[in-house]
């Protein structure tokens, strides 16, 4: 019979982590917005009800995961029941942490448009890491809902996704609107199937 060691298991999450989080770090570059349709098996607006850290067996051997539960508001790409887990690596179980850099951390009644692969059980399901995470921000005073990056900057285009240089800083006020937003990932994923 094979004991579980939370000791060794630390030891080899955090050499998992290491070896994730230094080349994620300097290798993941934005993908534009085209790129980042078609990686993604779905596309998805959703709201986090539920979040999870539990210890998970890896091709590297134990590490802890991140099981996120999302309500799904709007599918836009691909097909999805009313809910869907996704699995990230990292997170924290007891008194054991393991984080990777660049992988997105979500808390409940967090909405955003995810653009997700699952294929390989990758680190982060999120295409592009945390570049394939948009908040879906609401001004109070006026109801308006838009769009903006991982880091809550605001989106003016779809176009400025990926872009190099990054583009100038913008007012939430000129923020792309998610209903905007939604059409061109439609329309984005429309045309592809259609190119195929």
């Amino acid at each position: 019979m094979t004991r579980f060691r939370p000791a060794r298991a630390l030891a080899a999450a955090t050499m998992l982590a290491a070896a994730v989080a230094v080349p994620q770090a300097t290798t993941v570059v934005p993908p534009t917005f085209d790129d980042m349709v078609a990686r993604s098996q779905v596309v998805f607006v959703g709201q986090t009800i539920g979040v999870r850290s539990e210890w998970a067996s890896t091709r590297s051997g134990p590490a802890i995961v991140t099981l996120v539960t999302f309500k799904v508001i709007r599918t836009l790409k691909g097909d999805l029941g009313g809910q869907t887990v996704l699995e990230f690596l990292g997170g924290t179980v007891g008194e054991h942490r393991l984080e990777v850099a660049g992988v997105p951390k979500f808390r409940v009644g967090d909405e955003d448009v995810l653009f997700v692969d699952e294929r390989g059980r990758p680190v982060s399901p999120v295409v592009g890491f945390m570049h394939g995470r948009f908040r879906v921000l609401e001004e109070p005073r006026t109801g308006r809902r838009s769009v903006a990056r991982h880091d809550f900057e605001p989106l003016a285009s779809v176009r400025d996704i990926g872009a190099t240089p990054a583009p100038a800083r913008i007012p939430s006020s000129r923020a792309l609107s998610l209903a905007a937003f939604e059409d061109e990932i439609v329309r984005t994923a429309r045309r592809q199937a259609q190119a195929r």
